[in-house]
């Protein structure tokens, strides 16, 4: 009797965020557009890892603002990635104001980071440097079959 027994495919898949940090000044609808056509998006910050992440990115070679992802959406503050197979629950609300939001004069409705991490909302019509993040998936297919014949005598 010939018999054949088959182990199964493993797939593992790792995501890569990536930070990137462009000094070239842009409003903040241009350095979105920048980002879209060029990597994911605007810097989108789930948590204070990925604070230190990107602060780290960085690593003192720039001492200014720059724009990340979050601005108003009437009273609303919102990431500009809008994907929400993104974020994991609690995500989306994490922030890192200092001494902010005030909207002062009532134009503030984008935000930018210093090099500290501190975010400040600012006029979208402001030029800054800007950090992108690119998400990239990773696939690493291992395929693991394994056959078995066997010949049996009956």
């Amino acid at each position: 009797m010939l018999k054949f027994d088959t182990l199964s495919l493993v797939v593992s898949l790792i995501s890569s965020r990536q930070y990137h940090f462009l000094s070239e000044n842009m409003t903040w609808t241009e350095a979105q557009r920048y980002c879209r056509q060029n990597y994911t998006d605007l810097a989108t910050i789930e948590n204070m890892e990925e604070m230190n992440r990107l602060i780290n990115t960085v690593n003192g070679s720039y001492n200014g603002s720059a724009w990340i992802g979050l601005y108003d959406d009437v009273n609303s503050w919102r990431w500009s990635l809008e994907d929400n197979d993104f974020y994991q629950e609690g995500e989306r609300d994490f922030r890192n104001w200092y001494r902010e939001p005030d909207n002062y004069g009532g134009k503030q409705l984008c935000v930018c980071m210093d090099y500290a991490g501190n975010w400040f909302d600012m006029s979208c019509d402001n030029t800054l440097p800007f950090i992108c993040y690119d998400e990239q998936l990773l696939t690493f297919k291992q395929l693991i079959t394994t056959i078995f014949l066997r010949f049996h005598n009956v």
